[in-house]
């Protein structure tokens, strides 16, 4: 069978595209078809030629009429006959299109051999000139069968007017035929410029088909290597929290220095190992994008602070003098994820003390209000291992390359992908003047300003301080704090500008408050201290010395806070709700406050009264270390090993609080929580019984689910002694009514 159009490319030979082709001949056919039809009428009504040829117009008329209905019938059905079989469509159509071209051509030859080129003929090549322009870029796809289509229509109109033999059927035809060969020049040019670009965007459409399908595959690798890290992240957790647990059951009392020691770094061993596992569960989540940041206010000042007070300890152990310079405009609360500013904040610092070049690091931090947004603004930090700061664009243009970031472990990456969630970013650089430097951005919502001052009532007016051998920048921060408390500070450097000082000032304005600052590696101290105080002219002045505990916690000071009553000593880095506390002590024989106390020195805290605890939990371990733990508090502990088991026991005794594993099988912990509710309800009783979920991860999800099932607080493995008791301190009150939340 002949077929005017053989695909012979990829795109040829879809079937979408095609079918997009040949939907767009009929559609513009369709418009043509009619509209010929009705030329030619309108040439025969208004024209004489049907006066003089009747028979003929008549003929001429018919025939049209017939192809036209011909045609109709594969456009105007296009739908159901292209479906049925698109190649048989398109020829068959083509031979329709050929035939009404051919009749098109009778016509204009008759007119032309009849009258010549005169009225109506010249109507009708004018219109078949406009009409065939217009169906060369219809057709244009199928070249070969364009070419035939205008030589049928055009060609014979051509010549029978050439044979008309005078000069304006030279001149008509000659015109018809250059215009066949001009038509039938661009009909090559478009198909060929048509398909090209279908094969431009055919080639483009599979690319990206290609690009999506290795995403979706690599995706799919990357959800289930992070799927596997979690999974294995949990299991990991699970058993590092048996072996934490099972430490902690071990009696110190009992062991030798040499065997506490090497319990001590077993446990310190396994707490890295967990924190491993938690920044791998992290980082899986930040790689998939699952993160979910908790928003919460707390107080911007206070958490930092306490960040850096945490830090102490370590930085003095390795030698390392901590300093911290805080903007004084910084807003008192903010809303956001403490927990993730914490543990960004922490291991660049961590990373910061064992990397630091010099024996100092400095910290600091300032907000930046966004002058757009009056409630978002962006918290910097500026890690370094150098007391003067720079900006970080200053520090960008004698930046160093960033080789050592390759080499500094999962943790720094984390931080990162911690701070991009959180609207900011981590920068390690290393300059070739200043070292290292760390710079933390985060954003943050303000939710108030600090309308006043910590310390503004100024019970300290009037009195004098003396601050020796402070570090430039701790200095300048203390002097405007001291201040805002109305006091006058002078600051020396040196045992002999001390003494000096002390002197000069004893008849003018005698010294009130001497703030002794001890370096590293260096007593003197306590030497300033011990001569100011043995000398009966300063005997009277209150001193603080700023020490690091392991300076604090020798023979020789001890003796010597013993000796001299008036002589106190604060940890360094110098906090300045503890400063303020000590001197208001000293200086107004106010009672002593006692300083918050860590969770390592509980011990003399007394345990909750004997309570009656119910332990839901089927992992065997889990059930050993917290019975241990709760009957180390003077809790009485029964055991449930499901949800159902627990349930069941409540309904029969009472008991004052539930512990229960979340992770049990088939969310068992949540339907026994919920059964619980439903319990307490149905008998209308008013007394709300405290559930703690045991949970291995503090995600958002597993708490949402804790509280959404009825549960009233979580605690994370591994559960440590002193985090335990704080939930029956807070839960379990003298007068058998917990506090509701």
């Amino acid at each position: 069978m002949f077929h005017f159009f053989v695909p012979t490319s990829k795109v040829q030979k879809d079937r979408q595209i095609m079918r997009d082709t040949d939907a767009r001949v009929a559609k513009y056919s369709r418009r043509g078809l009619v509209l010929n039809f009705l030329v030619f009428v309108l040439c025969l009504a208004f024209g004489d030629f049907i006066d003089r040829e009747h028979n003929l117009a008549v003929v001429l008329v018919t025939g049209l009429l017939v192809v036209t209905l011909l045609r109709s019938y594969y456009l105007f059905r296009f739908d159901v006959l292209y479906a049925r079989a698109p190649t048989r469509w398109r020829n068959q159509y083509f031979i329709a299109s050929c035939l009404g071209a051919a009749w098109w051509s009778i016509i204009l030859v008759s007119l032309t051999w009849v009258q010549g080129m005169r009225d109506e003929t010249l109507v009708m090549w004018l219109y078949s000139v406009v009409f065939y322009s217009s169906v060369s870029n219809v057709f244009a796809p199928y070249r070969h069968f364009l070419t035939l289509y205008l030589f049928i229509g055009q060609v014979p109109a051509a010549i029978t007017a050439i044979l008309l033999g005078d000069v304006d059927g030279y001149l008509y035809g000659s015109i018809m035929l250059v215009f066949f060969i001009m038509l039938s020049h661009q009909a090559k040019v478009t198909s060929f410029s048509y398909w090209e670009r279908l094969e431009a965007n055919y080639a483009l459409r599979e690319r990206a088909k290609g690009l999506e399908h290795e995403q979706r595959n690599s995706q799919a690798a990357i959800e289930l290597k992070n799927e596997f890290l979690v999974n294995l992240g949990h299991e990991f957790r699970s058993s590092l929290s048996d072996i934490l647990g099972t430490l902690t059951l071990i009696d110190s009392d009992q062991l030798s220095e040499k065997q506490r020691e090497l319990l001590t770094m077993a446990s310190k061993a396994g707490e890295r190992q967990l924190d491993l596992v938690n920044n791998v569960v992290d980082f899986s989540k930040i790689t998939t994008k699952n993160l979910r940041l908790e928003e919460s206010i707390f107080d911007l000042r206070r958490t930092l602070e306490k960040l850096v007070e945490d830090f102490s300890l370590d930085a003095h152990q390795q030698g390392v003098e901590l300093y911290y310079l805080f903007d004084p405009q910084m807003p008192l609360r903010v809303k956001g994820d403490a927990v993730r500013l914490g543990q960004i904040f922490s291991t660049l610092l961590n990373h910061a003390l064992k990397t630091a070049a010099i024996d100092h690091v400095f910290i600091e931090a300032r907000f930046n209000q966004d002058t757009d947004q009056d409630d978002v603004g962006e918290l910097q930090i500026i890690i370094s291992d150098s007391e003067k700061s720079t900006s970080r664009s200053e520090a960008e243009r004698s930046a160093l390359p960033e080789a050592d970031d390759q080499h500094t472990g999962i943790g720094i990456s984390i931080c990162k992908g911690l701070a991009a969630c959180m609207g900011g970013s981590v920068h390690v650089m290393a300059t070739r003047e200043r070292g290292k430097r760390i710079f933390i951005n985060v954003k943050l919502e303000v939710v108030s300003h600090e309308e006043k001052r910590f310390g503004s009532e100024q019970k300290l007016r009037g009195k004098h301080a003396l601050l020796v051998d402070l570090p430039e920048s701790t200095a300048i921060a203390l002097v405007d704090e001291l201040t805002t408390w109305g006091m006058t500070a002078t600051t020396v450097n040196g045992y002999d500008q001390a003494l000096e000082k002390l002197k000069a000032l004893i008849t003018s304005r005698p010294v009130d408050l001497l703030l002794i600052y001890s370096r590293l590696n260096n007593m003197n101290a306590l030497v300033l201290s011990r001569d100011v105080a043995a000398n009966p002219q300063f005997a009277a002045v209150k001193q603080i010395l700023a020490m690091s505990i392991l300076q604090s916690d020798t023979a020789e000071v001890k003796a010597h806070l013993a000796n001299y009553p008036q002589i106190s000593c604060i940890e360094k880095p110098i906090m300045r709700r503890r400063l303020y506390e000590v001197a208001v002590q000293k200086l107004l024989e106010a009672p002593e406050v006692t300083p918050e106390v860590s969770g390592n020195n509980k011990e003399n805290t007394p345990p909750p009264a004997t309570k009656k605890i119910l332990l839901v939990d089927d992992h065997r371990v889990d059930q050993m270390v917290i019975s241990a733990m709760l009957k180390k508090l003077n809790c009485f502990v029964q055991l449930a090993t499901t949800g159902s088991e627990a349930v069941e026991i409540l309904e029969k005794e009472k008991f004052d609080m539930v512990l229960m594993d979340y992770d049990m099988q088939e969310q068992d912990s949540l339907l026994a929580a919920q059964k619980i509710r439903a319990t307490e309800k149905a008998h209308n009783t008013s007394r709300h019984l405290p559930i703690i979920a045991v949970v291995a991860s503090a995600n958002e999800q597993d708490q949402s689910n804790c509280l959404a099932a009825g549960m009233d607080d979580h605690i994370v493995k591994p559960i440590r002694y002193d985090e335990l008791e704080l939930r029956l301190q807070r839960w379990l009150s003298e007068n058998g009514e917990p506090p509701r939340t």
